[in-house]
Formats: C-alpha cells, structure tokens, sequence
C-alpha cells in the first residue's frame, strides 16, 4: 500500500511528543513490511524539505497554520494518490472528507483539546477555540476513526462522531528499553513531560513543598522541557526546594536507547510518576514507568484514567486537584511501602500487554479492512 501520515511534526521537531513517536513506531514497522510510507508535516528551523529515516520519507512544506494547506496541495499534486491518508489529530483537524475518498482516508485521533484552551491560551480566544473545536468534526461524519483509549472514543461521541465509526486499539512500548532497576534509597518522584500549562508541573513542586515538611529527604525530578520552564525554575527558588526539586532539561535522552539514557534511569529509580495532567490521549510515559516497575499517580481524566487502574497500578487523584491532595498520595506512596510495592508488581504487570508488535498488527488489521 501507499500511505500518507498527516501529522503536525515528525520526530526531528523539537517539540517531538508521545503523539510522533506513535505514528513513528507505526510507519517504520509498515516501510519494513514493503509499505511505501510517506509523512507530510510542518517546517521547522534548520529542517530539511525531503528527509528519510527507517524507510520512511519525510515532507516539510508551511508553518504552524498553512501546513493545513500546503497538505492539500500536496495531496492533490500526487500524480498516483496514497491508498491511505491517515488524517493525524493534534488539535487541529486536516478535514481530508474535503479532498480525500471516504474509503482512503482514516482519522488517528491523539486527543481532543476541550478543557486544554483554558490553560494554554489567553482569554477570550480560550472561549472562541473551545466552541470551535467541535465544528471541526462535522466533516468526519462518515470517516473511519482509530484513538488509543475509551474515554477519547467517548469524547467523540461528544461531537457527532457515530460510535461504531470509532475503534480503540493499543499502543506498545519498547520492552527492551523500559524495565526494572534499582529504586532509590531515599523516596523519588519524577514528572516526566513538557512543561505547559496543562500538564501541570508547578503543581508538583508545590506539592512537593509539602511532603519535605514530613520527609525532607524526598526528592523530585522534574524530565522535561518547554516554555513553562524558566517559570519552574524561580519556583522551586521561591519556596526554597532547591535541594529536593532538580529540573532535567532538553539534555535528557529522550529517545536514545543506551546506557546514558536519562529518562529510563530515573524511571527505574522512581518510587512513583507524577502525571497531574488536565488531558491526555493515554499518557505514554505511565505505561513506560510501568515496565520499569514504577506507579503513577496521575488526574482522573480522559486518557490517565484509562492507562491506570486505580488502587491497582497507579493511584487516581481528582481531576483538578490541590497541591495538598497530590502531596497526600505522594505520602502514601512513602508511608505504606507494602502498598505502594503491590501497585509496582501491578503495573509492571499491565504493561506487558503493550507491546509495538501487538499495536502494530491492530492497526495493519485495521486498514485492510
């Protein structure tokens, strides 16, 4: 088959996330079983137009907002159309049911945004983007959708998008990569994504301010980069956490898979992932954490709620919780070590079902049907 991946960035951006590295697991697996695979996305600085890597070819044309656009033109200049254009969601819809066949065309959801307007942009375009968003499914009324959780596919019943149209499967992780290690001696929390308003990492500090009080030798890690940055930094100064909270920038390893690789050390290190996000479309690094043996304790929202099994794998605070509230599972976490060892075995456990192979044979299983 030919096969066109529409998504926002490719996995050389800088602002790469969860969401690239999903459709990158998918479309080198696909080049390697004979596909000819192409991804159409957006420029950035010091980025190439043509690129290629692990069989698949990569085209950058436009900026934020006219990427949309130059997608059509592209489409439309291909002398041999793809037999599937997968219309990759991240807040912006491609609206391919406009120039793509019902039959060849088929939405990847990661997310819908809803409540993320809120924290990300100012008001009153918060409000505008909010009532918008559900207008740009009109178009997708007849087109087949694939999401990675059940609570997304709800969210999409929320905008006229028909239930038997929509179809979860799983996402994999690499199991060579994430697996058990040493604990820390002393209690350590990690906070493991980019630093924006919606993924709350302030509330992790100040929570953290709390539980030194009773146990100052815990420490947080903070792996992650973004524009909330600098902002965390005079944070962890201004309440005097310097010695507990450390920030490991864009120097970390993200995707390196060697024995430097930050993020997978601090992971095994971890008595516990901090994820207080407002959404996510699953939350890769909880399923990640969990092959390293290490719980999470994240918001009851779309996406984490389905990635953890309250009590079970992970501990589930409420949606929009107090610093107070995230220090209180924090301390549980501590204070009941038989506990919190149980939620480690659980969520290891779980994540051997999540597996790139599985995922992948889902979604190939998918498309030719």
């Amino acid at each position: 088959m030919d096969i066109l991946f529409l998504s926002w960035k490719d996995l050389k951006n800088p602002d790469v996330g969860g969401a690239e590295i999903i459709v990158y697991e998918l479309a080198k697996r696909l080049a390697a079983n004979g596909h000819h695979v192409m991804w159409f996305t957006r420029r950035f600085s010091g980025s190439k137009e043509h690129d290629a890597y692990d069989g698949v070819n990569i085209i950058r044309r436009g900026g934020k907002f006219s990427v949309y656009w130059e997608a059509y033109r592209y489409y439309r200049s291909l002398a041999r159309k793809p037999d599937k254009v997968i219309d990759c969601v991240n807040t912006l819809c491609w609206q391919t049911p406009l120039y793509v066949p019902v039959g060849n065309r088929v939405m990847l959801v990661n997310q819908l945004a809803k409540e993320v307007f809120f924290y990300e942009l100012p008001f009153p375009f918060s409000w505008f983007t909010y009532v918008f968003e559900r207008f740009e499914y009109l178009t997708y009324k007849d087109t087949q959708v694939l999401c990675y959780s059940t609570s997304t596919k709800i969210d999409l019943a929320t905008f006229g998008i028909r239930e038997r149209n929509v179809h979860v499967f799983p996402l994999g992780i690499d199991h060579l990569r994430y697996k058990p290690g040493k604990k820390s001696q002393n209690p350590l929390f990690i906070f493991v994504a980019r630093l924006t308003r919606m993924k709350r990492p302030d509330l992790c500090i100040r929570a953290m301010r709390l539980v030194v009080d009773t146990y100052p030798k815990a420490k947080l890690a903070i792996l992650g980069y973004g524009p909330m940055e600098q902002k965390q930094l005079k944070l962890i100064q201004m309440l005097n956490l310097e010695a507990n909270v450390s920030l490991v920038n864009k120097d970390t390893l993200f995707f390196a898979k060697n024995t430097k690789d930050k993020k997978v050390w601090f992971m095994q290190q971890a008595w516990a992932l901090l994820l207080p996000s407002v959404k996510e479309g699953w939350g890769m690094v909880v399923t990640e954490a969990a092959a390293c043996g290490t719980p999470a304790i994240v918001t009851d929202v779309s996406g984490l709620r389905d990635s953890v099994v309250a009590g079970k794998t992970g501990l589930v605070i409420s949606s929009d919780p107090t610093a107070e509230e995230l220090a209180g599972a924090m301390r549980r976490i501590i204070k009941d070590k038989k506990f919190s060892d149980g939620l480690a075995i659980e969520a290891r456990g779980r994540s051997r079902q999540f597996t790139w192979e599985k995922s992948y044979a889902a979604f190939v299983k998918f498309l030719e049907s």
